[in-house]
């Protein structure tokens, strides 16, 4: 098992859903195609721009199948606008990316785009929400 792997399965608090959950390697590529139910993303978008974020959306819920469930964690734009961490954190994902901290209606356009729909979204704290993603209703 690759190093970060064995740290990563190290800081999973659950030990009784440990045995349930599969660690895969990723160079950040096309994700890999499997039979799972549900696939988490978290953090992922944060690092690219809009049309890269788009692109890996779609092909994780391609690889994920038909009536699968995505959750996507995110960072959104920080309810404080006068939060200065928040707004130094957003200058260098804009500056180093061309990303920067998205709004909850950016990250909606975000999977709207990628052919995905929002089943749900929970604010899950220090500024981050989890959007339950599905393929659109037919």
């Amino acid at each position: 098992m690759p190093s970060a792997l064995r740290v990563l399965r190290e800081e999973v608090l659950d030990t009784d859903v440990l045995p349930r959950v599969d660690l895969l390697p990723s160079t950040g590529g096309s994700a890999p195609a499997d039979d799972s139910d549900v696939r988490l993303m978290c953090r992922q978008l944060a690092w690219l721009p809009d049309e890269d974020a788009v692109h890996l959306l779609k092909e994780t819920a391609d690889a994920l199948g038909p009536d699968r469930t995505l959750l996507l964690v995110e960072q959104v734009t920080a309810a404080d606008p006068d939060d200065v961490d928040a707004v130094l954190h957003h200058l260098r994902l804009k500056c180093a990316f061309g990303s920067g901290v998205r709004d909850q209606e950016q990250v909606a356009e975000l999977v709207s785009r990628a052919g995905l729909r929002v089943a749900a979204r929970t604010d899950i704290g220090w500024d981050h929400r989890l959007w339950a993603l599905a393929a659109p209703a037919a």
